[in-house]
């Protein structure tokens, strides 16, 4: 097995990867959002009831029933505003994701240290690629803390899921770029064709649904290292494109060549750090 540069072997009861940790010189996250704002935002929407659209949520306010509170006394729509408001009232952030809440409303219910930034690194984009690194940024007393796990070689990957997992507990909300639809599904199904049925339960907050209809008129396109770039004012000199990612690895599962597989666990850090700056002005 190849000698990595960084970080330290990780052991756990699935094999052992490596585990890099450095504290991060942004400071401790902020609060999120007045979670009083969230709330009112989300009681205010009485469209998160199954059957209101636009008409009728008009109609409806136009007759006094401003808020979801409001709509518990109305005959027809009480019983699905209790749902919702008996979410809202547990901060249960699936439950209100599945009402259509959006991401960032639900993300303001979330203590700064429950909330978890992922990217992950993988061989390739089917279902048939391995993943072979997560990186974390994720918050403790002291600030932000940057977690990365590598896989030295293909067998290290249950250990990797195994640690990241470890790693989530006690997350409530975890941060990602276009994570819905790749990230998190992918890490679902690497769970799963290990046989195991616990992958995490936390809220998936996207950031690049809201980073598109924010920005996606000023870029040439909404990319994650575009945006870093562009909004951001941090060019990223030197970062290697993502679709090389997944040659690179197998390269230094081949050879071992230390200069080719850092730039990978760079740019993955550079996506984070990226995550991180962006969220503030998606608020």
């Amino acid at each position: 097995m190849h000698d990595f540069p960084r970080g330290a072997v990780v052991t756990n009861s699935s094999g052992s990867c490596i585990g890099i940790e450095k504290e991060m010189e942004a400071e401790a996250l902020a609060p999120i959002a007045p979670a009083r704002t969230a709330i009112f935002r989300i009681a205010s929407n009485l469209q998160l009831v199954y059957g209101i659209g636009p008409v009728r949520e008009g109609e409806l306010k136009r007759d006094g029933y401003r808020t979801l509170f409001d709509l518990l006394a109305h005959e027809r729509w009480g019983q699905g505003a209790c749902a919702v408001v008996e979410a809202l009232e547990r901060a249960d952030a699936r439950g209100l994701s599945s009402f259509g809440v959006p991401d960032l409303d639900l993300l303001a219910l979330c203590a700064p240290n429950e909330v978890v930034f992922l990217d992950i690194e993988t061989t390739g984009l089917s279902s048939t690629s391995a993943l072979f690194m997560v990186g974390m940024i994720i918050p403790s007393e002291q600030g932000l803390v940057l977690h990365q796990l590598f896989a030295r070689e293909y067998e290290e990957e249950p250990a990797v899921l195994e640690e990241t997992l470890t790693r989530l507990d006690g997350a409530r909300a975890v941060v990602t770029y276009n994570g819905k639809r790749f990230d998190m599904p992918f890490i679902r199904r690497r769970l799963a064709y290990y046989g195991r049925d616990d992958a995490p339960q936390t809220s998936v907050i996207d950031l690049c649904p809201p980073a598109r209809r924010k920005f996606s008129l000023a870029l040439p396109n909404c990319r994650l290292s575009t945006i870093q770039t562009m909004v951001l004012d941090c060019p990223r000199d030197g970062d290697i494109p993502g679709f090389l990612i997944p040659d690179l690895y197998n390269h230094w599962v081949k050879t071992g060549d230390v200069d080719t597989i850092l730039p990978v666990l760079d740019h993955n850090e550079l996506d984070l750090i990226a995550m991180v700056d962006l969220l503030p002005l998606l608020i």
